[in-house]
């Protein structure tokens, strides 16, 4: 294997927006930061062998906590320093809402993301 270096596997299913059929790829670096990002929005804490902060633990924060949503950002913030160094000379804008779906009887939590041209939009509930 000597040579063989790279910066991100690529990992996708048939049907998924961004699937590439028999390829391995070393990404762009903005690709490489939304496929992070993805991870850690739905990775919960322990999930990872040995890494056991690795993780946004969305569900929990949402349901099981009364945190605001600014410290909801500090946390995600926290995991992007940690976990997403290519962006640490590219500017991004985080932000975190939580509201109520009276339809629904829940609450929601709204995260967008935005890096350079990409805008990533979640919403939990």
């Amino acid at each position: 294997m000597a040579g063989f270096s790279f910066v991100d596997f690529y990992l996708g299913y048939p049907g998924h927006p961004r699937f590439r059929s028999s390829e391995m790829i070393e990404d762009e670096v903005l690709g490489v930061i939304v496929q992070k990002w993805e991870m850690i929005l739905f990775t919960n804490k322990g999930e990872v062998f040995g890494d056991p902060e690795f993780g946004a633990n969305l569900h929990y924060y949402l349901h099981e906590t009364r945190l605001s949503s600014d410290s909801i950002r500090d946390s995600l913030i926290e995991q992007i320093d940690l976990y997403i160094p290519e962006l640490k000379d590219i500017d991004y804008d985080l932000t975190i809402s939580i509201f109520d779906d009276p339809e629904r009887h829940q609450e929601c939590m709204e995260i967008y993301f935005k890096v350079s041209e990409f805008d990533v939009f979640l919403i939990i509930s």
